[in-house]
């Protein structure tokens, strides 16, 4: 079934998959995270990764995190229930909602800004949480494959993953309500990649349940993808900014 069909089912509804579901599909991705963690925390500050490094660790990330966000929901909604790609959400994008999409970005960027200034208010210089993305951004030659793994695959993936699947997995047994601040901080989970970045829960939650109710909203995933992608991307841009000053 092509993914851009017109819109045949009005909003989201609950989904045949379940916590059973869910935990199935959260488990190796959860392993592949908690192994990253522990070898970040037992490392403390790693040393500087080669351009070469950089490059496979994100092909990596795009072909097997990201290929399991995807793949878990495609084999649930296109395999067992037959739902197709409907199923996850991929419905006719209305170009008179992209505003909304754009809004939701606003509203996450808002959302991790006001966080990081009340840190520093309260605490000072410092404090606020920081992902280690140094090397990301450290050469001009690994940008082109950060953009396509931080600006197109991780959005892709993970509102498939959080929203088409464990959102509306969620919806029977939690309610509509439920299922969108569940998901959304399992959402924020994954983007703690150190101690440094714990904090980063707090902010990411409440951004994953926006986005679980853009989609809800507008009964499209591609309304949530386009947010996650704009918020991604101008993340993507202030960093390789800040990054070519410093270089």
């Amino acid at each position: 079934m092509p993914l851009l069909t017109p819109p045949t089912v009005p909003g989201v509804t609950a989904k045949p998959w379940g916590i059973p579901a869910i935990l199935a599909g959260l488990a190796l991705p959860l392993v592949l995270w908690g192994a990253s963690l522990a070898i970040t925390i037992a490392e403390g500050t790693a040393a500087d990764l080669s351009n070469s490094e950089v490059i496979t660790s994100l092909i990596l990330t795009i072909l097997i995190l990201d290929g399991i966000f995807l793949a878990v929901p495609a084999l649930f909604s296109l395999g067992r229930y037959r739902l197709g790609w409907e199923g996850l959400g991929f419905r006719g994008f209305d170009s008179g909602k992209f505003w909304m999409a754009v809004v939701a970005a606003a509203g996450a960027w808002g959302a991790v800004i006001v966080y990081g200034l009340v840190l520093v208010l309260i605490f000072g210089e410092g404090a606020a949480p920081e992902q280690d993305v140094e090397d990301l951004f450290s050469s001009k030659a690994v940008l082109p494959v950060v953009g396509v793994a931080v600006v197109l695959a991780a959005p892709l993936a993970e509102e498939v993953f959080f929203r088409g699947f464990v959102f509306t997995g969620l919806i029977r047994l939690l309610g509509v309500g439920g299922a969108i601040v569940a998901s959304g901080l399992l959402f924020a989970m994954f983007h703690v990649t150190g101690p440094d970045s714990a904090g980063l829960i707090i902010p990411f939650t409440p951004i994953g349940m926006l986005f679980a109710w853009l989609y809800y909203k507008t009964g499209t995933i591609w309304t949530s993808i386009a947010a996650h992608l704009v918020f991604n991307l101008v993340s993507f841009i202030l960093l390789a900014f800040v990054a070519s000053i410093a270089l």
